[in-house]
């Protein structure tokens, strides 16, 4: 799967199991049990159980959740050397055709132990003897790692045999020569046992091929190749399990970081506010009064600027101006610079005026004459616009009145 490419292998596995050898025996079934656990890289037994009737599963196998691995062995188990001629290459199934011809192999699980290219064991044993325990362990809700047929499930002791000449098994010995099986005997023609002390664990031979099938687990190493759809998924399922478990925890482990760094955040940003918050509260009446004198201030000035205070010294100025341009037919009654405006008056108020306006009364007998004075006031630069107000004729023959506005810059 897409995963698998970057979860370490060490976490495909448990860290720690109990393998079940099954020996079928005259006298009945029996169980032996060895617990296994991997410390640093380093293999440690438990605890071992032997010679136990019925299934009775240790309670520190459901109070962990240890993995089995199951070794059946024993009466009904078959197993045999097959030597191969060197540079012939014959593909598994077809080995397990010639050495076997007369079983029918959908009746039985069949593995190939391999010792190399050229020697290896074929173990088959019928379904019903292995369906049988399998059921009874999905009884118990217990998980099954893997499962190996006959006593060349020794293969997982391969790199501790060096020092060895014989290995003893719960029903076997295991003869080496050159660091290589030559072959497997009953016991029933070889009295006798030993037992083995690897890197200073003893190992009684009823829990030999235990620790065997545990060590291959905890290195693993594939010793056995599987024919049977069954037995491939069974470990298949072992290791997905595993990768599963992986992910969740990875996933957990992830969102705690996560967790914890929005933790982290929010109350730096929490605390970053109470204190934002704090000074807000302290100039926020300092606010409302620079608001208040800007209010004031603006008023104020707007009532300066309405009085006209700002522009008196213009008044001299556009006056000279004004006088020059006025004509000798013309009588000046009254020249008005920002008219005051009439209103209600407050008593926080100041006296308004027509701002920039200048308002001219007077009297002149021809309105050409006031005409042409227009046309003169607009062509002087501080003037931006002229109205005549009014031009009044008298009834009875008084000089005209009339009024005129100007607006300046």
């Amino acid at each position: 799967m897409l995963w698998d490419s970057w979860i370490p292998k060490k976490y495909q596995i448990k860290s720690e199991l109990c393998a079940i050898e099954a020996c079928y025996t005259e006298s009945g079934l029996y169980y032996h049990y060895t617990g296994l656990v991997n410390k640093n890289g380093k293999l440690e037994v438990r605890f071992c159980q032997n010679a136990s009737i019925n299934l009775n599963l240790p309670q520190q196998i459901k109070k962990s959740k240890m993995p089995l691995l199951l070794v059946v062995n024993g009466q009904g188990i078959i197993f045999k050397k097959v030597t191969i001629s060197e540079g012939v290459l014959t593909k598994t199934q077809t080995i397990i055709q010639e050495t076997f011809p007369t079983i029918n192999a959908s009746d039985f699980f069949i593995q190939v132990y391999r010792q190399d290219e050229n020697n290896l064991f074929i173990a088959l044993c019928r379904k019903e003897q292995v369906e049988k325990i399998i059921n009874e362990l999905t009884q118990d809700k217990i998980e099954l790692a893997g499962l190996y047929i006959g006593a060349p499930a020794v293969f997982g002791l391969e790199p501790f045999w060096n020092n060895f000449n014989q290995i003893e098994t719960s029903l076997h010995i295991v003869e080496l020569t050159n660091s290589k099986i030559e072959s497997i005997q009953s016991k029933k023609e070889i009295q006798g046992s030993t037992n083995m002390i690897i890197d200073g664990i003893k190992i009684e031979s009823q829990n030999t091929l235990g620790f065997a099938v545990g060590a291959a687990y905890f290195m693993q190493r594939k010793i056995v190749e599987n024919t049977d759809a069954l037995l491939k998924q069974i470990e298949t399922k072992h290791i997905e399990k595993n990768k599963l478990r992986f992910l969740s925890a990875a996933a957990v482990a992830i969102a705690f970081v996560f967790a914890v760094t929005n933790m982290l955040l929010y109350t730096h940003y929490f605390d970053k506010n109470n204190q934002l918050e704090t000074e807000i509260a302290v100039f926020q009446g300092k606010y409302e009064k620079v608001n208040q004198l800007l209010t004031k201030y603006q008023k104020n000035k707007n009532l300066i600027e309405n009085a006209g205070v700002l522009n008196k010294n213009k008044l001299s100025e556009f006056a000279d101006k004004l006088a020059i341009t006025v004509p000798k037919e013309v009588t000046l009654n009254e020249l008005n610079f920002n008219p005051k405006i009439e209103q209600d008056m407050s008593e926080d108020s100041l006296v308004s005026f027509n701002a920039r306006q200048i308002v001219i009364s007077g009297n002149c007998s021809k309105s050409f004459i006031v005409n042409e004075w227009i046309n003169v006031l607009k062509m002087q630069g501080f003037i931006k616009k002229v109205n005549l107000e009014k031009f009044i004729y008298s009834a009875e023959g008084v000089m005209p009145n009339f009024e005129i506005k100007l607006i300046t810059d």
